[in-house]
């Protein structure tokens, strides 16, 4: 044990999934700093910001698959998606379906070839999913951009998504009993759900009183959406990690693991928050 004046150095100590808190707190203020940057730049800096994450993510995903055995077609998914961000960033819906389209047959096409391996219609499919789940996700945040207010918005809406997700660490971990999906994720608890939503309304009511564009009502309802999707946004990633037979997504973020693991709640809400706000706000 040290003592007052002690040249002894205390160590960040590591959780028991050996993440240091210390490196996450860094690691998300890191993160903040960006999207504030690229705020202040408008909403081009914003989509760079955007499509690079995005599709880092999507990389990790195929990465982790080839890393285990399967064989998804990375360079078409990364293509594909970027697409798919740029057309809904330069708002052109119909061409969505084209893309998505492309990816589809561009990946049975290719899992024809020869050497295709052992499990080729999986990795057509993975190839898809990732272009739809990951870079469909980035799509509707691109979207957000174009709408009126969509820099603002879109900040507002990340870190309500952010929110829930404090919120739920730290209900989760102060009061969580009852486990919500143990076979997918332990550590996910109803009472670290419930302190997710309430943080996550209470940041919706926030952003309403800070944005003209969002009344009271507005900002609790895009709060609730975050609430109840998040949640279902991680474990979705939980159970492709654990189908993949990986822990992490990557290991770029200290304290996080990769991107993926920090978009995943983000990416899997943003559609739906998406349409709310373009039909029902904006």
């Amino acid at each position: 044990m040290s003592v007052p004046g002690s040249k002894d150095v205390i160590e960040d100590p590591l959780p028991a999934s050996g993440r240091s808190l210390k490196h996450a707190v860094i690691t998300a203020l890191t993160l903040l700093g960006l999207i504030i940057v690229s705020a202040l730049l408008g909403e081009v800096a914003f989509f760079v910001l955007v499509s690079t994450v995005v599709l880092i993510a999507l990389f990790e995903l195929y990465d982790a698959l080839l890393q285990t055995g399967h064989r998804p077609n990375m360079a078409l998914g990364l293509v594909c998606g970027f697409a798919l961000l740029l057309v809904a960033f330069l708002e052109r819906p119909a061409l969505i379906v084209v893309v998505l389209a492309a990816t589809m047959y561009g990946a049975f096409l290719l899992a024809l070839r020869p050497n295709r391996g052992k499990s080729a219609a999986s990795d057509v499919a993975w190839t898809l999913l990732g272009v739809a789940w990951i870079a469909g996700g980035g799509a509707a945040a691109a979207a957000m951009l174009k709408l009126e207010d969509g820099v603002l918005l879109l900040v507002a809406y990340i870190l309500i998504t952010a929110l829930d997700d404090i919120g739920a660490y730290f209900s989760g971990t102060r009061f969580g009993k009852h486990k919500m999906a143990p076979s997918i994720s332990p550590a996910k608890s109803w009472e670290g759900w419930a302190g997710g939503f309430v943080s996550s309304l209470a940041g919706g009511l926030f952003f309403a009183f800070l944005l003209e564009s969002l009344d009271p009502l507005h900002g609790l309802a895009i709060g609730a959406i975050s609430g109840l999707l998040a949640p279902a946004g991680d474990l979705v990633e939980s159970l492709a990690k654990r189908e993949i037979g990986i822990k992490d997504s990557g290991r770029l973020l200290p304290g996080h693991g990769g991107l993926l693991d920090r978009l995943d709640a983000i990416l899997f809400c943003a559609p739906a928050v998406y349409l709310y706000l373009r039909f029902a706000v904006i």
